[in-house]
Protein backbone atom coordinates (compact mmCIF):
# COMPACT_ATOMS: atom_id res chain seq x y z
CA UNK A 1 0.00 0.00 0.00
CA UNK A 2 3.09 2.49 0.68
CA UNK A 3 3.99 2.34 -2.82
CA UNK A 4 0.87 2.82 -4.37
CA UNK A 5 0.16 5.63 -2.35
CA UNK A 6 3.83 7.14 -2.83
CA UNK A 7 2.94 7.08 -6.63
CA UNK A 8 -0.40 9.10 -5.94
CA UNK A 9 0.40 11.27 -3.84
CA UNK A 10 3.52 13.77 -4.27
CA UNK A 11 6.32 14.05 -2.19
CA UNK A 12 5.45 17.76 -0.70
CA UNK A 13 6.89 21.33 -1.07
CA UNK A 14 8.81 21.52 1.90
CA UNK A 15 11.15 18.16 0.49
CA UNK A 16 14.18 19.03 0.33
CA UNK A 17 15.34 16.18 -2.40
CA UNK A 18 12.42 17.51 -4.63
CA UNK A 19 13.69 18.18 -8.29
CA UNK A 20 10.45 19.23 -9.88
CA UNK A 21 7.66 21.58 -9.51
CA UNK A 22 5.89 18.19 -8.15
CA UNK A 23 6.79 14.83 -7.65
CA UNK A 24 5.93 11.56 -6.53
CA UNK A 25 8.11 8.47 -5.03
CA UNK A 26 9.36 6.02 -7.03
CA UNK A 27 8.90 2.38 -7.54
CA UNK A 28 12.54 0.92 -7.52
CA UNK A 29 12.11 -2.76 -6.94
CA UNK A 30 9.38 -2.13 -10.48
CA UNK A 31 11.73 0.32 -12.01
CA UNK A 32 8.97 2.90 -11.62
CA UNK A 33 11.04 6.38 -11.10
CA UNK A 34 9.61 9.19 -9.45
CA UNK A 35 6.85 11.07 -12.06
CA UNK A 36 8.24 14.73 -12.36
CA UNK A 37 6.20 17.59 -13.34
CA UNK A 38 7.10 20.76 -14.46
CA UNK A 39 6.07 24.45 -15.50
CA UNK A 40 4.70 25.34 -17.67
CA UNK A 41 2.61 26.21 -20.68
CA UNK A 42 4.94 28.62 -22.51
CA UNK A 43 8.55 26.83 -22.15
CA UNK A 44 10.23 25.03 -19.05
CA UNK A 45 10.42 27.39 -15.70
CA UNK A 46 13.06 27.16 -13.34
CA UNK A 47 15.76 25.75 -15.02
CA UNK A 48 18.26 27.23 -17.49
CA UNK A 49 19.52 26.15 -21.29
CA UNK A 50 15.77 26.34 -22.16
CA UNK A 51 13.67 27.79 -24.76
CA UNK A 52 11.09 31.10 -23.65
CA UNK A 53 8.32 29.77 -26.23
CA UNK A 54 5.65 33.02 -26.90
CA UNK A 55 2.32 32.51 -24.51
CA UNK A 56 -0.61 30.60 -25.62
CA UNK A 57 -2.37 33.86 -26.32
CA UNK A 58 -0.32 34.75 -29.08
CA UNK A 59 0.26 31.11 -30.56
CA UNK A 60 -4.17 31.44 -30.89
CA UNK A 61 -3.22 35.29 -32.71
CA UNK A 62 -1.57 32.98 -35.34
CA UNK A 63 -4.64 30.68 -36.05
CA UNK A 64 -2.25 28.52 -37.19
CA UNK A 65 -2.69 24.80 -36.81
CA UNK A 66 0.72 24.10 -38.06
CA UNK A 67 2.57 26.43 -36.19
CA UNK A 68 0.44 25.45 -32.50
CA UNK A 69 1.34 21.73 -33.39
CA UNK A 70 5.23 22.45 -33.88
CA UNK A 71 5.11 24.80 -30.75
CA UNK A 72 3.83 21.75 -28.86
CA UNK A 73 6.18 19.21 -30.35
CA UNK A 74 8.84 21.33 -29.55
CA UNK A 75 8.32 22.17 -25.74
CA UNK A 76 7.78 18.45 -25.63
CA UNK A 77 11.19 18.57 -26.86
CA UNK A 78 12.72 20.26 -24.39
CA UNK A 79 10.72 18.72 -21.38
CA UNK A 80 11.97 15.25 -22.61
CA UNK A 81 15.19 16.36 -23.10
CA UNK A 82 14.79 17.88 -18.97
CA UNK A 83 13.99 14.33 -18.15
CA UNK A 84 10.30 16.20 -17.08
CA UNK A 85 7.60 13.82 -17.74
CA UNK A 86 4.64 15.83 -17.32
CA UNK A 87 4.21 19.22 -19.17
CA UNK A 88 1.57 21.62 -17.36
CA UNK A 89 -0.29 22.73 -20.32
CA UNK A 90 -1.77 23.68 -22.04
CA UNK A 91 -4.02 26.00 -19.98
CA UNK A 92 -7.31 26.36 -21.84
CA UNK A 93 -8.76 29.15 -19.26
CA UNK A 94 -11.42 31.09 -20.84
CA UNK A 95 -10.10 34.64 -20.99
CA UNK A 96 -13.71 36.15 -20.05
CA UNK A 97 -13.02 39.01 -18.58
CA UNK A 98 -10.09 40.62 -20.42
CA UNK A 99 -8.52 41.77 -16.85
CA UNK A 100 -8.04 37.97 -15.70
CA UNK A 101 -4.37 37.37 -14.98
CA UNK A 102 -3.57 34.20 -16.26
CA UNK A 103 -5.80 35.06 -19.65
CA UNK A 104 -2.76 34.69 -21.64
CA UNK A 105 -1.66 31.27 -20.86
CA UNK A 106 -4.65 30.18 -22.92
CA UNK A 107 -6.12 31.02 -25.99
CA UNK A 108 -8.53 33.66 -25.44
CA UNK A 109 -11.96 33.94 -25.02
CA UNK A 110 -13.42 31.48 -27.77
CA UNK A 111 -14.37 28.28 -27.30
CA UNK A 112 -13.27 27.09 -30.56
CA UNK A 113 -9.75 28.77 -30.80
CA UNK A 114 -9.17 27.31 -27.23
CA UNK A 115 -10.25 23.81 -28.52
CA UNK A 116 -7.98 23.65 -31.63
CA UNK A 117 -4.66 25.60 -29.23
CA UNK A 118 -5.21 22.84 -26.95
CA UNK A 119 -5.72 20.09 -28.89
CA UNK A 120 -2.57 20.83 -31.67
CA UNK A 121 -0.40 21.53 -28.51
CA UNK A 122 -1.43 18.15 -26.99
CA UNK A 123 -0.28 16.54 -30.49
CA UNK A 124 2.91 17.83 -30.56
CA UNK A 125 3.62 17.12 -26.51
CA UNK A 126 3.12 13.73 -26.81
CA UNK A 127 4.19 13.12 -29.95
CA UNK A 128 7.41 12.80 -28.45
CA UNK A 129 6.60 11.07 -25.18
CA UNK A 130 5.69 13.92 -23.16
CA UNK A 131 2.33 13.67 -21.21
CA UNK A 132 0.56 16.85 -20.90
CA UNK A 133 -1.62 18.24 -18.22
CA UNK A 134 -5.12 20.03 -19.37
CA UNK A 135 -5.54 22.49 -17.09
CA UNK A 136 -7.48 24.30 -15.33
CA UNK A 137 -10.67 22.58 -14.71
CA UNK A 138 -12.88 24.36 -14.94
CA UNK A 139 -14.42 27.97 -15.33
CA UNK A 140 -11.37 28.95 -13.55
CA UNK A 141 -11.19 33.07 -15.04
CA UNK A 142 -10.12 35.26 -12.54
CA UNK A 143 -7.78 35.07 -10.16
CA UNK A 144 -8.77 37.37 -6.86
CA UNK A 145 -10.28 34.95 -4.52
CA UNK A 146 -9.51 32.06 -6.53
CA UNK A 147 -9.01 29.67 -3.44
CA UNK A 148 -12.21 30.37 -2.34
CA UNK A 149 -14.87 31.45 -4.89
CA UNK A 150 -17.37 29.64 -6.60
CA UNK A 151 -17.86 29.66 -10.19
CA UNK A 152 -22.01 28.43 -10.52
CA UNK A 153 -22.25 27.91 -14.33
CA UNK A 154 -25.40 26.39 -15.74
CA UNK A 155 -25.34 23.35 -18.07
CA UNK A 156 -25.80 25.61 -21.52
CA UNK A 157 -22.71 28.05 -20.44
CA UNK A 158 -20.42 24.60 -19.30
CA UNK A 159 -21.34 23.41 -22.38
CA UNK A 160 -21.23 26.04 -24.82
CA UNK A 161 -18.39 27.72 -23.54
CA UNK A 162 -15.83 26.02 -20.72
CA UNK A 163 -16.35 22.80 -21.55
CA UNK A 164 -15.02 22.47 -25.40
CA UNK A 165 -11.66 23.51 -24.65
CA UNK A 166 -11.45 20.39 -22.40
CA UNK A 167 -13.45 18.22 -24.86
CA UNK A 168 -11.03 18.86 -27.85
CA UNK A 169 -8.23 17.87 -25.46
CA UNK A 170 -9.80 14.52 -24.72
CA UNK A 171 -10.05 13.81 -28.26
CA UNK A 172 -6.21 14.80 -28.59
CA UNK A 173 -5.75 11.47 -26.56
CA UNK A 174 -4.87 14.03 -23.11
CA UNK A 175 -3.02 11.54 -20.64
CA UNK A 176 -4.39 14.14 -17.69
CA UNK A 177 -6.41 16.70 -16.05
CA UNK A 178 -5.62 19.09 -13.75
CA UNK A 179 -8.63 19.94 -11.38
CA UNK A 180 -8.48 24.13 -10.61
CA UNK A 181 -9.03 26.00 -7.24
CA UNK A 182 -11.91 27.64 -7.42
CA UNK A 183 -14.91 25.64 -6.80
CA UNK A 184 -17.56 24.75 -9.03
CA UNK A 185 -21.13 24.92 -8.68
CA UNK A 186 -20.51 25.01 -4.75
CA UNK A 187 -18.17 22.17 -4.21
CA UNK A 188 -14.52 22.06 -4.49
CA UNK A 189 -13.60 21.41 -8.13
CA UNK A 190 -10.84 18.27 -6.84
CA UNK A 191 -13.38 16.58 -5.37
CA UNK A 192 -16.44 17.46 -7.09
CA UNK A 193 -18.17 14.16 -8.73
CA UNK A 194 -19.85 16.29 -11.29
CA UNK A 195 -16.97 16.97 -12.79
CA UNK A 196 -14.17 14.28 -12.16
CA UNK A 197 -16.03 11.36 -11.09
CA UNK A 198 -16.55 7.44 -12.76
CA UNK A 199 -20.15 9.13 -14.04
CA UNK A 200 -19.21 13.19 -13.91
CA UNK A 201 -17.79 15.11 -17.11
CA UNK A 202 -14.54 13.89 -18.23
CA UNK A 203 -15.25 10.31 -17.51
CA UNK A 204 -18.65 10.53 -19.78
CA UNK A 205 -16.57 12.14 -22.50
CA UNK A 206 -14.47 9.29 -22.83
CA UNK A 207 -11.45 10.49 -20.91
CA UNK A 208 -9.16 7.48 -19.34
CA UNK A 209 -6.22 9.22 -17.67
CA UNK A 210 -5.76 10.35 -14.20
CA UNK A 211 -6.60 13.58 -12.70
CA UNK A 212 -4.03 15.66 -10.46
CA UNK A 213 -5.06 18.37 -8.48
CA UNK A 214 -3.56 22.21 -8.76
CA UNK A 215 -1.02 22.30 -6.33
CA UNK A 216 -3.08 22.71 -2.67
CA UNK A 217 -6.36 22.86 -4.39
CA UNK A 218 -7.35 20.10 -1.76
CA UNK A 219 -9.88 20.24 1.43
CA UNK A 220 -11.63 18.07 3.23
CA UNK A 221 -10.87 13.96 3.33
CA UNK A 222 -8.78 11.84 1.80
CA UNK A 223 -11.77 9.71 1.22
CA UNK A 224 -13.88 12.96 -0.10
CA UNK A 225 -11.26 13.22 -2.68
CA UNK A 226 -10.38 9.95 -3.67
CA UNK A 227 -13.86 8.84 -3.50
CA UNK A 228 -14.88 11.96 -5.81
CA UNK A 229 -12.37 11.00 -8.33
CA UNK A 230 -9.08 12.80 -7.68
CA UNK A 231 -6.36 10.51 -8.74
CA UNK A 232 -3.22 12.19 -7.46
CA UNK A 233 -3.08 14.81 -4.95
CA UNK A 234 0.06 17.52 -5.88
CA UNK A 235 1.91 18.74 -4.43
CA UNK A 236 1.26 16.11 -1.73
CA UNK A 237 1.77 18.29 2.10
CA UNK A 238 -0.49 21.29 3.46
CA UNK A 239 0.84 24.84 1.72
CA UNK A 240 -1.25 26.96 3.40
CA UNK A 241 -4.25 27.65 0.90
CA UNK A 242 -4.98 23.94 0.91
CA UNK A 243 -3.00 20.06 0.11
CA UNK A 244 -2.04 17.46 2.22
CA UNK A 245 -5.39 15.45 2.46
CA UNK A 246 -3.74 12.27 1.17
CA UNK A 247 -1.48 12.03 3.57
CA UNK A 248 -4.84 10.43 5.42
CA UNK A 249 -5.47 8.40 2.22
CA UNK A 250 -3.59 4.95 4.24
CA UNK A 251 -5.84 4.59 7.01
CA UNK A 252 -8.93 5.80 5.06
CA UNK A 253 -8.28 2.48 3.00
CA UNK A 254 -7.37 0.34 5.95
CA UNK A 255 -10.98 1.74 7.85
CA UNK A 256 -12.69 1.21 4.69
CA UNK A 257 -13.68 4.82 3.56
CA UNK A 258 -11.98 4.27 0.50
CA UNK A 259 -11.85 0.73 -1.14
CA UNK A 260 -8.81 -1.14 -2.42
CA UNK A 261 -10.11 -0.94 -5.60
CA UNK A 262 -10.41 2.51 -6.09
CA UNK A 263 -7.03 3.01 -4.83
CA UNK A 264 -5.91 0.21 -7.53
CA UNK A 265 -7.62 2.31 -9.76
CA UNK A 266 -5.58 5.69 -9.66
CA UNK A 267 -2.53 3.79 -9.51
CA UNK A 268 -3.27 1.97 -12.50
CA UNK A 269 -4.66 5.36 -14.50
CA UNK A 270 -1.13 7.07 -13.53
CA UNK A 271 1.04 4.33 -14.91
CA UNK A 272 -0.94 3.41 -17.83
CA UNK A 273 -0.37 6.89 -18.62
CA UNK A 274 3.59 6.76 -18.01
CA UNK A 275 3.68 3.43 -19.70
CA UNK A 276 1.10 4.25 -22.89
CA UNK A 277 3.60 7.42 -23.89
CA UNK A 278 6.49 4.64 -23.49
CA UNK A 279 8.10 6.50 -20.67
CA UNK A 280 9.39 2.99 -19.14
CA UNK A 281 11.54 2.66 -21.96
CA UNK A 282 14.60 4.74 -22.67
CA UNK A 283 13.42 8.02 -20.69
CA UNK A 284 15.68 10.35 -19.54
CA UNK A 285 16.77 10.82 -15.83
CA UNK A 286 15.75 14.39 -14.57
CA UNK A 287 18.69 16.66 -14.79
CA UNK A 288 17.58 19.97 -12.67
CA UNK A 289 16.66 21.05 -9.88
CA UNK A 290 14.06 23.20 -9.66
CA UNK A 291 14.70 24.25 -5.99
CA UNK A 292 18.41 25.96 -7.48
CA UNK A 293 17.03 27.69 -10.97
CA UNK A 294 20.41 28.96 -10.78
CA UNK A 295 21.56 26.38 -12.18
CA UNK A 296 24.07 25.82 -8.58
CA UNK A 297 24.71 22.59 -7.03
CA UNK A 298 25.17 18.76 -8.06
CA UNK A 299 21.63 17.83 -8.76
CA UNK A 300 21.94 20.50 -11.55
CA UNK A 301 23.15 18.80 -14.86
CA UNK A 302 23.48 22.00 -16.79
CA UNK A 303 21.93 19.63 -19.65
CA UNK A 304 20.83 22.81 -22.71
CA UNK A 305 17.54 21.76 -24.72
CA UNK A 306 17.85 24.58 -26.94
CA UNK A 307 18.09 24.18 -30.48
CA UNK A 308 18.47 26.51 -33.17
CA UNK A 309 15.32 24.85 -34.82
CA UNK A 310 13.08 26.22 -31.42
CA UNK A 311 14.48 29.29 -31.67
CA UNK A 312 13.92 29.75 -35.37
CA UNK A 313 10.19 28.67 -33.97
CA UNK A 314 9.49 31.17 -31.46
CA UNK A 315 11.05 33.86 -34.01
CA UNK A 316 8.21 32.78 -36.52
CA UNK A 317 5.26 32.41 -34.00
CA UNK A 318 6.14 35.86 -32.79
CA UNK A 319 6.21 37.18 -36.08
CA UNK A 320 3.33 35.13 -37.57
CA UNK A 321 1.14 36.80 -33.90
CA UNK A 322 2.04 40.44 -34.75
CA UNK A 323 -1.76 42.11 -35.80
CA UNK A 324 -1.07 44.62 -37.79
CA UNK A 325 -4.10 47.13 -36.27
CA UNK A 326 -3.04 50.26 -37.89
CA UNK A 327 -1.22 51.28 -41.52
CA UNK A 328 -1.79 55.07 -42.77
CA UNK A 329 1.41 54.08 -45.22
CA UNK A 330 2.37 56.76 -47.65
CA UNK A 331 4.54 55.89 -50.19
CA UNK A 332 7.02 57.98 -52.89
CA UNK A 333 4.60 56.79 -55.91
CA UNK A 334 1.39 57.51 -54.01
CA UNK A 335 0.60 53.09 -54.84
CA UNK A 336 1.35 50.36 -53.28
CA UNK A 337 4.48 49.69 -55.42
CA UNK A 338 6.39 52.66 -53.94
CA UNK A 339 8.89 53.08 -51.18
CA UNK A 340 7.70 53.83 -47.94
CA UNK A 341 7.67 57.33 -46.55
CA UNK A 342 5.14 57.00 -43.85
CA UNK A 343 3.69 54.00 -41.90
CA UNK A 344 5.25 50.09 -42.71
CA UNK A 345 6.85 48.59 -43.27
CA UNK A 346 10.09 51.02 -42.68
CA UNK A 347 12.42 51.55 -45.85
CA UNK A 348 15.97 51.20 -44.99
CA UNK A 349 17.10 53.05 -47.92
CA UNK A 350 14.96 56.34 -46.24
CA UNK A 351 14.70 55.79 -42.58
CA UNK A 352 17.95 57.34 -41.43
CA UNK A 353 17.08 58.77 -37.81
CA UNK A 354 15.28 56.55 -35.99
CA UNK A 355 13.83 57.33 -32.11
CA UNK A 356 13.56 54.18 -29.69
CA UNK A 357 11.40 54.99 -27.09
CA UNK A 358 9.88 52.87 -23.88
CA UNK A 359 10.86 50.89 -20.89
CA UNK A 360 9.19 47.95 -22.65
CA UNK A 361 12.17 48.49 -25.54
CA UNK A 362 14.86 47.73 -23.18
CA UNK A 363 16.53 44.33 -21.69
CA UNK A 364 14.27 42.81 -18.23
CA UNK A 365 15.42 42.41 -15.03
CA UNK A 366 16.95 38.95 -15.20
CA UNK A 367 17.19 39.13 -11.63
CA UNK A 368 13.34 39.04 -10.72
CA UNK A 369 12.14 36.16 -8.69
CA UNK A 370 11.50 32.73 -10.01
CA UNK A 371 7.92 33.93 -11.18
CA UNK A 372 8.74 36.94 -13.18
CA UNK A 373 6.99 39.31 -10.90
CA UNK A 374 9.10 42.09 -12.49
CA UNK A 375 8.16 45.02 -15.58
CA UNK A 376 10.55 46.98 -16.21
CA UNK A 377 11.51 45.63 -19.45
CA UNK A 378 10.58 43.90 -22.82
CA UNK A 379 7.44 42.63 -21.44
CA UNK A 380 7.68 38.79 -23.31
CA UNK A 381 5.42 37.07 -20.88
CA UNK A 382 3.19 37.48 -17.91
CA UNK A 383 4.42 36.18 -14.53
CA UNK A 384 3.87 33.18 -12.18
CA UNK A 385 3.91 29.72 -12.62
CA UNK A 386 2.88 30.10 -16.48
CA UNK A 387 5.76 32.09 -17.30
CA UNK A 388 8.78 30.89 -18.48
CA UNK A 389 12.89 31.74 -18.83
CA UNK A 390 14.31 34.71 -19.73
CA UNK A 391 17.56 33.60 -19.81
CA UNK A 392 18.37 34.63 -23.83
CA UNK A 393 15.62 37.16 -24.45
CA UNK A 394 16.39 39.66 -27.00
CA UNK A 395 14.93 42.92 -26.39
CA UNK A 396 13.96 45.25 -28.79
CA UNK A 397 16.62 47.90 -28.78
CA UNK A 398 18.98 45.24 -29.56
CA UNK A 399 17.66 44.13 -32.25
CA UNK A 400 16.82 47.25 -34.01
CA UNK A 401 20.06 48.17 -33.29
CA UNK A 402 22.18 45.06 -34.84
CA UNK A 403 19.93 44.92 -37.79
CA UNK A 404 20.22 48.53 -38.51
CA UNK A 405 23.95 48.92 -38.20
CA UNK A 406 25.41 51.78 -39.48
CA UNK A 407 22.79 52.56 -41.95
CA UNK A 408 21.25 54.71 -39.69
CA UNK A 409 21.22 56.89 -36.55
CA UNK A 410 19.19 55.62 -33.46
CA UNK A 411 18.42 57.98 -30.58
CA UNK A 412 16.81 56.00 -27.61
CA UNK A 413 15.04 56.90 -24.03
CA UNK A 414 14.35 53.46 -22.99
CA UNK A 415 11.85 55.07 -20.26
CA UNK A 416 8.58 56.16 -19.96
CA UNK A 417 9.62 59.89 -19.27
CA UNK A 418 7.21 61.98 -20.98
CA UNK A 419 10.03 64.95 -21.28
CA UNK A 420 12.68 62.76 -22.45
CA UNK A 421 10.44 60.47 -25.23
CA UNK A 422 9.54 63.58 -27.02
CA UNK A 423 12.94 65.04 -27.12
CA UNK A 424 13.92 61.98 -28.66
CA UNK A 425 11.55 61.80 -31.04
CA UNK A 426 12.09 65.30 -32.57
CA UNK A 427 12.60 65.91 -36.20
CA UNK A 428 13.27 61.71 -36.73
CA UNK A 429 12.44 60.33 -39.95
CA UNK A 430 10.43 57.28 -37.70
CA UNK A 431 9.81 57.65 -34.08
CA UNK A 432 8.80 53.78 -32.48
CA UNK A 433 7.23 54.18 -29.08
CA UNK A 434 6.99 50.29 -27.31
CA UNK A 435 4.25 50.01 -24.57
CA UNK A 436 2.80 47.42 -22.40
CA UNK A 437 0.49 45.91 -20.01
CA UNK A 438 1.28 42.95 -18.03
CA UNK A 439 -0.55 40.09 -15.58
CA UNK A 440 0.09 37.07 -13.84
CA UNK A 441 -0.89 34.79 -11.43
CA UNK A 442 -2.15 35.63 -7.73
CA UNK A 443 0.43 32.74 -5.91
CA UNK A 444 0.94 34.33 -2.33
CA UNK A 445 -1.05 37.04 -2.94
CA UNK A 446 1.49 38.97 -4.75
CA UNK A 447 1.52 42.30 -5.95
CA UNK A 448 3.13 44.10 -9.02
CA UNK A 449 2.94 47.81 -9.78
CA UNK A 450 -0.34 48.06 -7.59
CA UNK A 451 -2.08 44.37 -9.49
CA UNK A 452 -2.64 41.13 -7.64
CA UNK A 453 -2.63 38.98 -10.29
CA UNK A 454 -5.42 40.09 -12.39
CA UNK A 455 -5.07 43.59 -13.86
CA UNK A 456 -6.93 47.04 -12.31
CA UNK A 457 -7.58 48.23 -15.28
CA UNK A 458 -7.39 47.92 -19.84
CA UNK A 459 -4.68 50.93 -19.68
CA UNK A 460 -0.94 50.64 -20.40
CA UNK A 461 1.15 50.52 -17.41
CA UNK A 462 3.72 53.76 -16.65
CA UNK A 463 1.45 55.72 -17.85
CA UNK A 464 2.43 54.79 -21.79
CA UNK A 465 -0.60 56.15 -23.24
CA UNK A 466 0.28 59.58 -22.72
CA UNK A 467 3.66 58.45 -23.60
CA UNK A 468 2.35 58.13 -26.97
CA UNK A 469 0.47 60.99 -27.27
CA UNK A 470 3.44 63.09 -26.20
CA UNK A 471 5.70 61.40 -29.16
CA UNK A 472 2.97 61.54 -32.00
CA UNK A 473 2.66 65.55 -30.77
CA UNK A 474 6.41 65.94 -32.06
CA UNK A 475 6.80 63.25 -34.27
CA UNK A 476 4.61 62.72 -37.60
CA UNK A 477 5.59 59.07 -38.17
CA UNK A 478 5.38 57.30 -34.61
CA UNK A 479 5.29 53.78 -34.98
CA UNK A 480 3.48 52.14 -31.77
CA UNK A 481 3.94 48.67 -30.63
CA UNK A 482 1.90 47.03 -27.83
CA UNK A 483 3.36 43.85 -25.82
CA UNK A 484 0.48 42.78 -23.89
CA UNK A 485 -1.47 40.14 -22.28
CA UNK A 486 -4.33 40.98 -23.48
CA UNK A 487 -7.33 44.08 -24.72
CA UNK A 488 -5.50 47.80 -23.88
CA UNK A 489 -7.24 51.22 -24.71
CA UNK A 490 -6.11 52.59 -27.34
CA UNK A 491 -7.79 56.10 -27.79
CA UNK A 492 -5.07 57.48 -29.16
CA UNK A 493 -5.56 55.28 -31.90
CA UNK A 494 -6.63 57.87 -34.54
CA UNK A 495 -4.07 60.36 -33.88
CA UNK A 496 -2.99 61.55 -37.57
CA UNK A 497 0.66 61.11 -36.33
CA UNK A 498 0.30 57.88 -35.72
CA UNK A 499 0.91 55.97 -38.82
CA UNK A 500 1.31 52.23 -37.48
CA UNK A 501 0.50 50.28 -34.41
CA UNK A 502 1.36 46.67 -33.96
CA UNK A 503 0.35 44.39 -31.35
CA UNK A 504 2.60 41.68 -30.28
CA UNK A 505 1.41 40.56 -27.53
CA UNK A 506 3.81 38.05 -25.45
CA UNK A 507 5.52 36.99 -27.66
CA UNK A 508 8.34 35.02 -25.97
CA UNK A 509 12.49 35.34 -25.43
CA UNK A 510 12.44 36.61 -29.58
CA UNK A 511 10.97 39.34 -29.30
CA UNK A 512 13.35 42.02 -30.53
CA UNK A 513 14.14 39.70 -33.32
CA UNK A 514 10.50 39.18 -34.26
CA UNK A 515 9.17 42.82 -34.52
CA UNK A 516 12.26 44.07 -36.83
CA UNK A 517 11.16 41.17 -39.23
CA UNK A 518 7.46 42.88 -39.36
CA UNK A 519 8.88 46.47 -38.79
CA UNK A 520 11.04 45.75 -42.05
CA UNK A 521 8.67 44.11 -44.24
CA UNK A 522 10.65 40.59 -43.94
CA UNK A 523 7.74 39.21 -42.16
CA UNK A 524 4.19 40.32 -43.54
CA UNK A 525 2.20 40.52 -40.47
CA UNK A 526 -0.83 37.90 -40.71
CA UNK A 527 -1.57 37.69 -36.85
CA UNK A 528 -5.40 38.32 -35.56
CA UNK A 529 -6.99 39.48 -32.73
CA UNK A 530 -8.19 36.26 -30.84
CA UNK A 531 -10.16 38.87 -28.61
CA UNK A 532 -12.10 42.24 -29.41
CA UNK A 533 -11.07 45.42 -27.90
CA UNK A 534 -13.07 48.18 -26.65
CA UNK A 535 -12.73 51.91 -27.80
CA UNK A 536 -14.19 53.10 -24.85
CA UNK A 537 -14.19 52.58 -21.41
CA UNK A 538 -16.67 50.17 -20.70
CA UNK A 539 -17.03 46.65 -19.12
CA UNK A 540 -20.44 45.03 -19.29
CA UNK A 541 -18.81 42.12 -17.81
CA UNK A 542 -17.33 43.72 -14.82
CA UNK A 543 -16.38 40.08 -13.14
CA UNK A 544 -12.97 40.34 -11.24
CA UNK A 545 -13.99 40.72 -7.55
CA UNK A 546 -11.88 43.70 -5.64
CA UNK A 547 -13.94 43.60 -2.64
CA UNK A 548 -13.38 41.46 0.44
CA UNK A 549 -14.95 38.11 -0.46
CA UNK A 550 -12.89 35.15 -0.60
CA UNK A 551 -15.70 32.46 -0.69
CA UNK A 552 -17.92 34.49 -3.16
CA UNK A 553 -20.33 32.98 -5.74
CA UNK A 554 -19.76 33.76 -9.56
CA UNK A 555 -22.40 33.05 -12.03
CA UNK A 556 -20.61 33.15 -15.33
CA UNK A 557 -24.10 32.15 -17.20
CA UNK A 558 -23.51 35.70 -19.02
CA UNK A 559 -20.65 34.57 -20.56
CA UNK A 560 -23.19 33.76 -22.87
CA UNK A 561 -23.08 37.40 -23.92
CA UNK A 562 -19.99 37.92 -24.52
CA UNK A 563 -19.87 36.41 -27.91
CA UNK A 564 -22.97 37.50 -28.76
CA UNK A 565 -22.91 41.23 -27.79
CA UNK A 566 -19.27 41.36 -28.69
CA UNK A 567 -19.81 43.78 -31.93
CA UNK A 568 -21.76 46.54 -29.91
CA UNK A 569 -18.06 47.29 -29.19
CA UNK A 570 -16.72 49.35 -31.29
CA UNK A 571 -13.54 47.14 -32.71
CA UNK A 572 -10.10 47.81 -33.91
CA UNK A 573 -10.49 45.89 -37.52
CA UNK A 574 -8.09 46.99 -40.02
CA UNK A 575 -8.93 47.19 -43.72
CA UNK A 576 -8.27 44.51 -45.95
CA UNK A 577 -5.55 46.39 -47.69
CA UNK A 578 -4.10 47.29 -43.95
CA UNK A 579 -3.79 44.09 -42.43
CA UNK A 580 -0.80 42.85 -44.44
CA UNK A 581 2.19 44.25 -46.38
CA UNK A 582 1.30 43.16 -50.09
CA UNK A 583 4.32 41.36 -51.69
CA UNK A 584 5.38 44.49 -53.95
CA UNK A 585 5.58 46.96 -50.88
CA UNK A 586 8.40 45.40 -49.08
CA UNK A 587 11.68 46.88 -49.45
CA UNK A 588 14.67 45.19 -47.43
Amino acid sequence: MDEKIGIVRGTGQLNPARRCVGDTTAVARLGVPSICFNDGPAGIRLSKGVTGFPAGINAASTFSRRLMLARGKALGEEFRGKGIHVFLGPAMDIMRNPKAGRGWESFGPDPYLNGEGAFQTITGVQSVGVQACAKHLIANNQEHWRYGLSANVDDRTLSEIYWYPFLRSIEAGVTSVMCAYNRFNDTSSCHNPALIGDNGLLRRNGFKGYVVSDWGATHDSASDNANAGLDMEQPGDFILIGGGVFSGLGLAVDLGFVSADRLHQMVTRILASWYRLGQDSGYPPVNFDAQRPDGSGPRNLNVTVRSDAHTALVREIASASAVLLKNNRTTTTGTPSGTTIRGLPLAASRIKTIAVIGRDAKLPNLNCNDLNECNDGTMSIGWGSGSNSLQFIVPPIDAIASFVGTSATITSSLSNDLAAGPAAAVGKDAALVFVNAMSGELGAYDVVNGNQGDRNDLDLWYKGGSLVEAVAAVNENTIVVVHSVGPVYMPWSTHPNITAIVYAGAPGEQTGPSIVDVLYGKYNPSGRLPFSIADVNCNPFALVLNVDCPFCSLKPTIALLSFTTVSAFQKYVPKLSESRFTDNALDL
